[in-house]
C-alpha cells in the first residue's frame, strides 16, 4: 500500500509541468502578437526569440521555437493608373474629332474612360422596342463608327443593356439576357460584314438589366438604361 501511495504522489507532483508548459506557450503567443502589431525591430526580435527558446527548456533536446519576421504589406503601385484625360491626349486626332462630333447628340455619346473611348447609343437609335434587328436608319451611324474603328488597332467590346421590364410573349428572347446579347452580336456582325472590321478585334456581351445607369423607377430612367455600349480598349489599358 505504501508503494502504491508513493507512485500516486509522484504522478500528482509531475502535474505542475503540464501547467508550466501551457503557461510558457501562452506567453510565447502573447509576445509574438505584440511584435506583429508593433514596428518590427529585427535586433529586438532576435533577442526575444533567444529568450523564448531558452525559457522553453522543458522541451526535448533538439526542439526549437522559430519566430519569423513579418514584413509589412507593400502598398499597390498607382503610378501606372491612367486617367481619362491621359487617354484623350493619347488617342489619334480622328478619334478626338469623333468624340467631339457627338457632344450635342442626345442619343449618342462618346466619352473618355480609364479603359479607353466609350461610345453609348440609345436603343432607339438602333432597334425597335423589344427587338434585336438593326434599324436601316441607323446604318449611317454604324458606318461612321466602323470607319473610326478601322483607323485604329484597338480591340472593341460591344455590350447590350436593357431595363428591368420583362420581355413579353417572345419566343426569340425568353428574357432580357437573350435580347441584350443578340443586340450586341448583331452590331458586331454588322461591323464584320459591312464595316470589314477583323473579327478578332471584336467581342460581344449582353448584361440584360444587371448594369443599369439609372434606377428603373421612371420612363426616362428606363429608356436611359436601354443602350448599346462600344468600348475602344486603348492599348495597355485593363
Amino acid at each position: 500500500m505504501k508503494k502504491k501511495k508513493k507512485i500516486n504522489e509522484e504522478k500528482k507532483g509531475a502535474g505542475w509541468l503540464t501547467t508550466f508548459n501551457d503557461l510558457i506557450t501562452l506567453l510565447m503567443v502573447f509576445f509574438v502578437l505584440l511584435f506583429t502589431m508593433s514596428t518590427i525591430d529585427v535586433k529586438k526580435l532576435k533577442e526575444v526569440q533567444y529568450g523564448l527558446q531558452s525559457a522553453i527548456g522543458v522541451l526535448k533536446e533538439g526542439q526549437r521555437v522559430s519566430v519569423g519576421v513579418i514584413e509589412p504589406p507593400v502598398p499597390p503601385d498607382v503610378s501606372s493608373v491612367t486617367t481619362p484625360e491621359e487617354i484623350e491626349e493619347e488617342v489619334p486626332d480622328e478619334i478626338r474629332d469623333f468624340v467631339k462630333a457627338f457632344d450635342s447628340e442626345p442619343d449618342i455619346t462618346a466619352t473618355y474612360t480609364k479603359k479607353g473611348v466609350l461610345i453609348t447609343l440609345s436603343d432607339t437609335v438602333l432597334f425597335q422596342f423589344g427587338m434585336a434587328d438593326i434599324n436601316p436608319e441607323s446604318f449611317p451611324v454604324l458606318d461612321k463608327i466602323a470607319a473610326i474603328i478601322s483607323k485604329t488597332s484597338e480591340s472593341v467590346r460591344v455590350e447590350g443593356h436593357t431595363d428591368n421590364v420583362p420581355v413579353v410573349h417572345s419566343k426569340r428572347f425568353p428574357s432580357n439576357w437573350e435580347l441584350s446579347i443578340k443586340r450586341a452580336v448583331n452590331v458586331v456582325k454588322y461591323f464584320v460584314e459591312i464595316g470589314k472590321i477583323p473579327p478578332q478585334r471584336l467581342s460581344a456581351a449582353g448584361y440584360g438589366e444587371s448594369k443599369p445607369l439609372f434606377p428603373n423607377d421612371t420612363t426616362e430612367h428606363r429608356a436611359g438604361n436601354r443602350r448599346v455600349e462600344m468600348l475602344l480598349e486603348m492599348e495597355g489599358q485593363g
